[in-house]
């Protein structure tokens, strides 16, 4: 069941305190808290099926691609499993992008199903996320590519163009079609209007983020793949350093009301990468 559909986007209004926009996304909580309100907004969220190609990262900050790798439901930290899974994916970007290094720094794995309670969650599994956010913001990367390199070679690094990437795909057999992956092509944000810094507590990967507010045009280009599936990846861009060329990608899950609901639990995984380059 595919096609155009209309869906709710959550987007920031104002702030409860008069502060600027926070998150806090304690590990051992399964819900983010925040000073920030959000109001929905009915909005048509495009399908890319059979349009996979009209869109890159240069242009839109996203791309969809193929995985041909083997992972079924997830895996254990520091296992032969993971192992393997980030070696695959470290080949692919650096064969794809034609990235010197990739480092992958954390992964995700959501639930898309019935909510996890807080004795579900840790650092590496949570409930979907329901708000158009960017993990990180120009500060944010690069205090990432610090705490990853040191001061010293991250100086050196980022004399080069290096970006911040993160990698989206369901897990299982189960096709995502409940709460799906929304994303707004970086092409159509008002990025001087649209973009609000955010704040981000509680969180070993991230100090500081974005998040976006409607535009009053409804300019904003929302897009999903439906009925997306274990061997389809987002490439999400969070962060470039090359100023020429479409910055982050604005993401958010969202409820699919065209379709019926399921008991059958649907996961994704989401693994957040630091690509670094020779020139």
């Amino acid at each position: 069941m595919g096609g155009d559909v209309i869906g709710e986007i959550h987007f920031l209004t104002e702030t409860t305190d008069g502060c600027p926009p926070w998150v806090d996304v304690n590990a051992k909580t399964a819900w983010a808290t925040s000073n920030f309100g959000q109001v929905p907004a009915r909005l048509t969220i495009h399908d890319l099926r059979g349009k996979e190609t009209s869109i890159n990262l240069d242009t839109n900050a996203i791309e969809v691609q193929k995985y041909e790798g083997v992972i079924n439901d997830g895996f254990d930290d520091n296992s032969d499993a993971q192992r393997i899974y980030y070696d695959g994916l470290i080949s692919f970007l650096k064969n794809h992008l034609g990235a010197s290094r990739v480092i992958i720094f954390n992964h995700l794995f959501r639930s898309r199903g019935p909510p996890r309670t807080d004795d579900q969650c840790d650092v590496n599994h949570k409930n979907p996320v329901f708000y158009p956010h960017v993990d990180l913001d120009p500060a944010g990367a690069q205090w990432k590519l610090k705490q990853l390199l040191g001061d010293e070679e991250a100086e050196k690094a980022m004399k080069n163009r290096f970006q911040i990437i993160n990698i989206w795909r369901p897990l299982g057999s189960e096709v995502i079609r409940n709460k799906p992956l929304a994303v707004c092509d970086y092409a159509s944000i008002d990025t001087d209007n649209d973009v609000h810094p955010l704040e981000v507590r509680g969180s070993l990967n991230a100090l500081s983020a974005y998040t976006i507010s409607r535009n009053k045009q409804d300019a904003q280009r929302w897009l999903y793949l439906s009925d997306m599936q274990s061997n389809e990846m987002f490439l999400i861009k969070v962060f470039d350093s090359n100023p020429h060329v479409a910055q982050y990608c604005f993401h958010t899950a969202f409820v699919n009301e065209h379709v019926p609901e399921s008991n059958v639990e649907q996961k994704s995984m989401e693994v957040r990468c630091l690509i670094l380059y020779d020139n």
